[in-house]
């Protein structure tokens, strides 16, 4: 059994299916795919509507350096982020 087959079995076995994906890049740099749209932008908060949910990213000085096809490139001082 390989190891997604045990994890599955764990859940129910049913499929999971990633909604999306965030990639951190030290403090200074987020990489986010699933985004569906952009909720509201400052530079201490970033909100984000996902293809399930929303999420919120804090920090210092942040500014979106990409947006495009589902794909965001945050910059900044990134102090958290969550899903809401």
């Amino acid at each position: 059994m390989s190891f997604i087959e045990e994890v599955l079995n764990v859940f129910g076995g049913e499929e999971i299916v990633p909604t999306f994906k965030v990639m951190v890049l030290g403090e200074n740099a987020a990489y986010i795919e699933g985004v569906k749209s952009i909720k509201s932008y400052s530079q201490e908060k970033i909100e984000l509507f996902m293809k399930k949910g929303e999420m919120k990213i804090t920090g210092e000085k942040l500014f979106v350096k990409k947006y495009c096809a589902g794909d965001l490139a945050i910059c900044g001082k990134i102090k958290s982020w969550e899903k809401i």
